[in-house]
């Protein structure tokens, strides 16, 4: 396997929801302090309604020939799949509504990554708009506004930086995208994320 192949995959955007979660817990304790008893609960729905379902729905779509392959390399087909993923994460927050008024961070983080999932839903319409640096981009602003808010990230948040260079640099390796598409990916899931939790 390629490394570039490699990267792509271990840094799919399918798993940064979680891994923004999950860090943003570990390194900053107190932003999830009042929910800490629910947090097995809490991890379940984002892994079922980030991941598990979205995959099947991609399988049934593939299975169906709507979607040709996991990678779906013609942006037109992703439309219809991110959509379903839009709805499945919005049945997973409407799910912890209860538990994430006692969490706002988390909140925002959430509403953050479903905004994205939207916005590539629709832009896939008209163009290749990289799903990674989407992603991966998500990450990096949640740690921005965590840095300003908080501090203690700076390491993660350049750390982040870093792997998106690199995630990058694979994606055009790969031939699956080109610059302006790597560029306008990673600076739109930066900016809304930062956006919704300064804002939120």
């Amino acid at each position: 396997m390629k490394l570039s192949k490699f990267v792509s995959i271990i840094l799919h955007p399918i798993f940064m929801p979680l891994l923004a979660l999950y860090l943003t817990l570990i390194n900053i304790p107190s932003v999830g302090f009042s929910i800490n008893h629910y947090l097995p609960f809490i991890y379940g729905v984002i892994i079922c309604s980030t991941i598990l379902l979205p995959l099947f729905s991609i399988f049934i779509l593939i299975k169906n020939k709507k979607v040709s392959s996991l990678e779906m390399s013609n942006h037109k087909e992703r439309s219809l799949p991110l959509f379903r993923t839009v709805l499945w994460m919005g049945l997973g927050f409407y799910i912890l509504k209860d538990l994430l008024v006692y969490s706002p961070i988390i909140e925002a983080e959430l509403i953050g990554a479903i905004l994205i999932i939207l916005f590539a839903s629709i832009i896939s319409k008209y163009w290749k708009i990289s799903l990674h640096l989407l992603g991966i981009g998500g990450v990096v602003g949640v740690f921005i506004a965590l840095q300003i808010m908080y501090g203690g990230v700076m390491n993660l948040l350049l750390l982040f930086i870093l792997l998106s260079g690199i995630l990058g640099v694979a994606r055009i390796d790969q031939k699956a995208h080109n610059h302006a598409q790597i560029y306008i990916g990673f600076l739109l899931g930066v900016s809304i994320e930062l956006v919704t939790l300064l804002v939120y």
